[in-house]
């Protein structure tokens, strides 16, 4: 099984980061996480017009939000679980609101089409696995996670678009991964888990 490539590390590496910022921000998280959905908005309006590089950054500084406000809500001791459950359904807005800016911009519906069904389908392949079962972030370790199909939209496409036809391709790539490599891989762990056991 592969392990995964970002998502189950990149907190390791980032946390001393944000945990250093959080003393400096006397904002309530919820309201950081609200924000990020502001931030997407405008993303998605310069990918609608094709401004890629453009789109990118303001779309970085959303998932920069979205990873600020749980350093937030642990510094100043905020963390609910009103909180968490509002940061992850945002988190799902603002993939789907990027992606719906870049199905304008690029016309490739059915590319975008696909990556949003898949990103559906690897979320809720664990939503749907903790209702049997416990699962956590931690020993979840399978590819295509959030953080990782946010980090392959914010830096591939600026990058894939710089090529004749690259945004094309980038994007059908990323549409096969997505479904034909997260979600069975997903499917499979909850199969280990859960497949042999009697109801």
């Amino acid at each position: 099984m592969i392990k995964v490539v970002l998502s189950a590390r990149y907190r390791q590496v980032f946390k001393p980061i944000f945990d250093r910022i959080a003393p400096f921000v006397a904002v309530h998280p919820n309201v950081i996480t609200s924000v990020s959905i502001f931030v997407a908005l405008i993303a998605a309006y310069y990918y609608a017009n094709a401004d890629w590089l453009l789109g990118s950054v303001v779309a970085f500084l959303a998932a920069f939000l979205d990873a600020l406000d749980g350093a937030v809500a642990r510094y100043w001791k905020k963390e609910t679980k009103w909180g968490a459950y509002l940061d992850a359904m945002l988190d799902r807005i603002v993939e789907g609101i990027l992606l719906f800016g870049i199905g304008w911009g690029s016309g490739l519906w059915p590319q975008v089409y696909i990556i949003m069904f898949a990103s559906i389908l690897i979320s809720y392949a664990k939503a749907r696995a903790a209702m049997e079962t416990k699962v956590d972030n931690i020993n979840w370790p399978d590819l295509f996670e959030r953080a990782e199909r946010l980090a392959l939209i914010v830096i591939g496409v600026p990058i894939a678009s710089r090529f004749e036809d690259g945004l094309f391709w980038y994007l059908t790539a990323l549409a096969a991964a997505f479904l034909f490599i997260g979600v069975p891989q997903r499917m499979h762990r909850v199969w280990k888990k859960l497949g042999r056991r009697k109801r």
